[in-house]
């Protein structure tokens, strides 16, 4: 599985996002790699017949993308969609239409995530949506009611809007602990997706899915690797580790705490 946040043409500071010219050539090698792309139902049909392995069943790849930002529409979705390729996006539902303000800005301007609007025409064109909570707080610093909070009203908007209820949900983060996952069981939810669980690569949680992520520092040629094929795998195991836990201090910074 992959993970990607934001795709954009002008220079983040921060580690987890890529440009539209490096996932195009991303997709484009995985495919000459000899890679397939699935989708949600896809996904989980094989999770049902435990045909997952640490990187996906075989090497058919589900495309992820936490956050639901305004440019995974503008730019990501032509970009997919004009190579037929499906993709899943995690959306923060008290914030669809609105600045990214739970984040870190980093002294620039924050980013908008996709509007309801925008959900609604990819929606339309097959891109399937799944809870990434309601405002995107880390799960294991609040209380075990005010995480099933989170959920299920992220699952619900999604399903006022759309007209079904999303089958999976992400852990802001990557971040979930014992009461997280049975909070995502409990509301109905058929998966869960983490980053970098701590649990062994080898090992399937269906409520802590693991997922590679896709950083502005990955050439195309990396990927392979990042995904169990080459002999460069823990580097990128222990890099992939170290974003996704650096990106983890944003709710202490932010204060985010427990109630």
């Amino acid at each position: 599985m992959l993970c990607l946040h934001k795709v954009s043409r002008r220079f983040l500071w921060e580690g987890t996002w890529t440009t539209p010219a490096r996932l195009g050539a991303a997709v484009d090698h995985l495919r000459e790699r000899g890679y397939s792309f699935i989708t949600e139902s896809e996904y989980l049909d094989a999770l049902d017949r435990r045909e997952q392995t640490r990187n996906g069943p075989d090497r058919r790849l589900f495309v992820t993308f936490d956050d639901g930002y305004e440019d995974v529409y503008r730019e990501a979705f032509p970009i997919l969609g004009e190579r037929g390729i499906p993709f899943h996006v995690f959306v923060v539902t008290d914030f669809v239409g609105q600045a990214n303000t739970w984040d870190l800005s980093l002294g620039r301007r924050p980013s908008r995530h996709a509007s309801w609007d925008e959900i609604g025409e990819m929606a339309s064109a097959g891109v399937t949506f799944g809870a990434h909570t309601a405002s995107h707080r880390d799960l294991t610093r609040l209380s075990a009611t005010d995480a099933a909070c989170e959920m299920t009203q992220s699952r619900d908007a999604l399903a006022a809007h759309l007209g079904k209820a999303p089958r999976t949900v992400s852990y802001p983060f990557g971040r979930y602990n014992h009461a997280a996952k049975e909070a995502a069981r409990d509301s109905g939810f058929d998966a869960a997706f983490s980053l970098y669980p701590p649990h062994g690569n080898e090992y399937i949680d269906r409520y802590a899915l693991r997922r590679n992520g896709v950083y502005i520092i990955d050439p195309a040629w990396i990927l392979p690797t990042k995904l169990g094929h080459g002999a460069m795998f823990w580097f990128e195991e222990m890099k992939c580790r170290t974003i996704n836990a650096v990106a983890a201090l944003t709710p202490l910074l932010k204060g985010s705490r427990r109630s």
